[in-house]
């Protein structure tokens, strides 16, 4: 017993060493900022999951990781990911694939989630935004993977789709029987201001990092109004903004609903179409737009979207882009699989973003969209450790997006077949 302190200490002492041990990156092509200039031979020093410095050349460390061969560039952030659902976008009813999340053992939900969190990881997406799981097991995921107990992308989360009564997500829509809606139930459904007031204190409460509102497709009635309240949509974004949460719109190309959301001060949009009012009122606020491109590509004849829906998204970004809104990059997984997911931003290269401005939606316009540019996004001294790497310059081909040969996540390398590789 009497060597134990000596035997604790040289442990200490060993941890510490291993905490502290300098990591240096020799990158060969360094995207530090997406949009700017690209510098060659490049280190960048690492210690304790940050970045420290970046330095001219090939210096010496500790540990050294070689990809002299590679174009590096911050780790990916997707803005619109469903991590826990697994739906199937050939399902004649979409609904049916909602049951087995709502009703299944969380447990198994979240172990059959983990895989494909580690996938995304995998695939250069150091960051996601979740907006929506009818399990209710994203929390425990997040919490889980921040805690290192399983290996996972940074998860800011939102688990109920927040909507009013009647909505979209209203128990109703499930086709359950009525004394069987209760288990239906979002947290994030509500009526009246009050009520979508008390709904959004409640689910920060619980663990959302932001708040997803999905607005109510427009029913059958040729002339009928959104389905939401201009006083409803307001306090769902004026209370989020209180409690310092962002606010994601889910648009059902409502043109009056997006224009409600809009004023009331809701920071991104996603999927649309948008109209010219829309996009103008968006440059005024600077509200960003995460169309979900591939998504809609995909989705296009199915699940109730009708053809031609996919012209009028692409066409809302190109207008958007030009006008000055935001662009995020979104995937809307799992209606995009994890290995098609890169291809968003060939498609918004296509729509009239640039290479440069294309892979800005996936870094520093996400990170402040998150308000997180001091954390995440760029390649800077101070800010965490997401890297990545790819073998050839993504500005000429942006398909090497979807090739990613390395991948580290606050310091730690999650992936690492460069060309240097061992």
């Amino acid at each position: 017993m009497k060597h134990l302190p000596a035997l604790a200490s040289a442990l200490a002492l060993a941890f510490t060493s291993q905490v502290e041990a300098q990591t240096v990156i020799h990158a060969g092509h360094l995207l530090a900022e997406p949009g700017q200039p690209v510098s060659d031979r490049q280190s960048i020093i690492i210690k304790d999951g940050r970045i420290v410095a970046i330095k001219n050349g090939y210096v010496d460390g500790e540990r050294v990781i070689d990809l002299s061969n590679d174009w590096v560039m911050p780790g990916l952030i997707d803005m619109h990911t469903h991590v826990s659902i697994t739906m199937d976008i050939d399902l004649p009813n979409p609904a049916a694939d909602m049951l087995p999340a709502v009703l299944g053992r969380p447990a198994q939900r979240v172990l059959a989630t983990i895989p494909r969190a580690q996938a995304i990881l995998r695939n250069g997406f150091t960051t996601i935004r979740n907006l929506g799981d009818p399990a209710n097991v994203t929390y425990d995921l997040r919490n889980a993977i921040n805690a290192g107990i399983v290996a996972g992308p940074r998860i800011i989360a939102d688990e109920p789709m927040f909507g009013v009564s009647g909505g979209d997500y209203d128990a109703s829509a499930f086709g359950a029987r009525a004394d069987l809606e209760p288990l239906f139930r979002s947290h994030g459904t509500c009526t009246g201001a009050i009520d979508c007031a008390r709904a959004v204190r409640e689910e920060v409460r619980r663990g959302a990092d932001v708040i997803k509102l999905r607005l109510a497709a427009q029913t059958s009635d040729p002339k009928s109004g959104p389905m939401e309240t201009p006083e409803e949509i307001q306090a769902i974004v004026t209370t989020a903004h209180r409690l310092n949460r962002k606010v994601a719109v889910h648009s059902a190309g409502s043109d009056v609903a997006n224009e409600i959301a809009i004023d009331a001060g809701a920071d991104t949009i996603e999927h649309g179409p948008l109209s010219d009012r829309n996009i103008a009122g968006m440059m005024s606020r600077r509200t960003a737009y995460t169309a979900t491109m591939m998504a809609a590509k995909m989705a296009e004849g199915k699940l109730g979207v009708e053809g031609g829906y996919y012209s009028q998204v692409a066409g809302s970004v190109r207008k958007a882009y030009r006008a000055g809104v935001p662009i995020l990059f979104g995937s809307d997984l799992p209606v995009v699989p994890i290995a098609r997911v890169a291809e968003e931003f060939v498609l918004l290269n296509e729509a009239g973003l640039t290479p440069a401005d294309a892979l800005k939606t996936a870094t520093v316009n996400a990170a402040r969209a998150l308000g997180r540019e001091s954390e995440i996004g760029s390649i800077v001294p101070g800010k965490a450790a997401d890297i990545i790497a790819v073998a050839h310059d993504p500005l000429k081909d942006l398909r090497e997006m979807g090739k990613v040969t390395f991948v580290m996540k606050g310091g730690q390398v999650i992936r690492d077949d460069s060309s240097k590789a061992p």
